[in-house]
């Protein structure tokens, strides 16, 4: 499965942390430290492989636990409707 950012979303980094605005849902998320970092990679179109690596060079985590991070914020962004799932 890939993911990818929902068409009808805005985000701007804004002194460190990236602000995702959901106009449809009148909603605004803020995203910091590696949340920050894997919503700006998946914008990038960076795959899981990607991301955890850059998680690993940019915070004191090891791949495997950065690679449950990423699947578990993952899930909370497809559940809040941030992005959208496609079979691979």
């Amino acid at each position: 499965m890939t993911v990818e950012i929902k068409k009808n979303l805005a985000y701007r980094r804004i002194a460190g942390e990236v602000f995702v605005v959901d106009a449809p849902r009148s909603e605004m998320h803020e995203l910091n430290g590696p949340a920050a970092l894997i919503w700006e990679g998946l914008a990038a179109g960076k795959t899981k492989k990607d991301l955890v690596k850059a998680m690993t060079a940019e915070f004191e985590v090891d791949g495997e636990t950065a690679l449950a991070d990423l699947e578990i914020f993952i899930k909370d962004l497809l559940e809040s409707g941030l992005l959208s799932a496609k079979s691979d």
